[in-house]
């Protein structure tokens, strides 16, 4: 099987459009069509199907699907690892959840592309709950998230670093005497959250469950900076990681409730498709996390 018909076929098999692989692959329509029928041919199947003006994977084309990906990924690592030279560039895309966007990640990328301006980075803000589907696609080539993956087999998982969180809500609010409050001292009170289905918000919401806490009302966010200046006008509390925090802290525009019990850390993971080739832009942005990480860990 020719790599370029493997390429032409993935390609129709995420577009779903022969015209639209054509554009994308500097290709004709009637080559597109030539690959795809080639390797129909090659495996006695049929790989689309045309309802109207719709194409479809048949069920065979699913199933051959990733036996593609697989064939690409390894025939480019073979190419690559008798290249002389390794140039760094090209693109890679990261998720990443935006509370880690907002405070850990920006100055990570910034010496990467200190070491690497050859290579352009994408980013991209997600729920944690979407990494795996993103990865799964190849949508992203790498994703930093706050929920444990470890029992997603197709994933490779590396832990980075932990930190705490703190509920904080304006000086001025009833609660805010700092003095050591209570869970149920909560009941009643507007919740200010991230947006998503896993890390510190759902561990809260479950603890508020748990304790039978009733909120008056939990509103969710897309943004942490608006969630803090809603807090800042009394409009609600929120549970956020410490470090986002802290000027807000340090210059009293804040203030931290102490409530018994209340212990959600926050824990960082790193996430690659087990099946992802690591081209070297990859690899290098790998590097330089975990060496960032090591150095924390040194300091620690």
């Amino acid at each position: 099987m020719d790599s370029k018909h493997l390429i032409t076929f993935i390609t129709v098999a995420r577009l779903l459009h022969f015209g639209e692989t054509a554009r994308t692959l500097n290709y004709s329509q009637s080559t597109i069509s030539e690959h795809i029928h080639s390797l129909e041919s090659y495996l006695n199947v049929k790989l689309f199907e045309r309802i109207g003006r719709k194409v479809f994977l048949t069920d065979r084309g699913k199933i051959f699907l990733p036996f593609a990906e697989r064939m690409v990924r390894e025939a480019e690592a073979a190419r690559q690892a008798f290249r002389e030279d390794v140039v760094f560039a090209g693109s890679i895309v990261v998720g990443a959840a935006e509370t880690l966007c907002a405070f850990w990640l920006p100055p990570l990328l910034k010496r990467y592309r200190t070491l690497y301006p050859q290579v352009q980075v994408n980013l991209k803000v997600g729920n944690c709950i979407d990494f795996p589907q993103w990865l799964q696609q190849n949508s992203i080539d790498v994703a930093f998230g706050l929920q444990d993956e470890a029992g997603q087999p197709q994933l490779r998982q590396k832990s980075l670093f932990s930190g705490k969180t703190v509920l904080v809500a304006a000086p001025q609010h009833e609660l805010a005497t700092g003095k050591t409050l209570s869970v149920q001292q909560l009941n009643g009170q507007t919740f200010l959250l991230p947006e998503g289905y896993c890390g510190y918000p759902v561990d809260l919401k479950h603890l508020l469950e748990k304790e039978r806490i009733e909120a008056n009302t939990i509103l969710e966010f897309g943004s942490l900076e608006s969630i803090k200046q809603c807090v800042k006008y009394e409009l609600g509390i929120s549970l956020l990681p410490e470090i986002v925090v802290q000027e807000e802290l340090q210059r009293g525009e804040l203030a931290v409730l102490p409530v018994a019990g209340l212990d959600i850390p926050i824990q960082a993971q790193m996430l690659f498709h087990r099946d992802k080739w690591m081209s070297p832009p990859l690899l290098a942005l790998e590097n330089v996390i975990l060496a960032d990480e090591g150095r924390a860990a040194e300091v620690r």
